[in-house]
């Protein structure tokens, strides 16, 4: 892509961001991110976040004895996790049972986060860094970014 090319890019992406409505929906899913650091060992280990669909978080909980538990703590927890969003809100958390049944191990993560390859960052860096803007440049980085951290298992 020539010169030219990345400026009708950089010129074109805030509007179809805006356009498409990702901006909210980037803001809110940063949450699965940042999960282990905004909630404590405890909720950590028994909940997980699942999706979120029409602004409600939708987490996956051991079992209804922790269900009952979680609800207890909505509102202070969706609280917690508002003060962290900058563009959307949460208008509640719904909860589910896992699949599994019985005694097992704490929750793993059903989506697990590396951190991408620091070569492999200075490479995108240098193919966008010809872009002036600085907040598309930095949009762009965080957004390739998170989908290069972002592993199912």
């Amino acid at each position: 892509m020539t010169h030219t090319g990345l400026q009708s890019l950089a010129a074109l992406l805030p509007q179809i961001t805006h356009e498409q409505g990702w901006q909210k929906q980037l803001d809110s899913h940063r949450l699965f991110l940042l999960w282990d650091t905004l909630v404590d060992p405890t909720t950590r280990t028994h909940a997980q976040p699942v999706k979120i669909e029409n602004n409600v978080l939708w987490l996956e909980v051991d079992n209804s004895a922790w269900m009952q538990q979680f609800q207890f703590q909505k509102i202070p927890l969706l609280e917690t996790l508002n003060a962290r969003l900058s563009l959307s809100r949460l208008s509640d958390i719904r909860f589910i049972l896992s699949d599994c049944h019985g005694d097992r191990k704490p929750m793993v993560p059903k989506v697990s986060f590396i951190h991408p390859d620091p070569a492999d960052c200075d490479v995108f860096y240098e193919q966008i860094s010809s872009i002036e803007d600085d907040t598309i440049r930095d949009a762009l980085m965080s957004l390739w970014y998170q989908s290069h951290s972002c592993q199912r298992g």
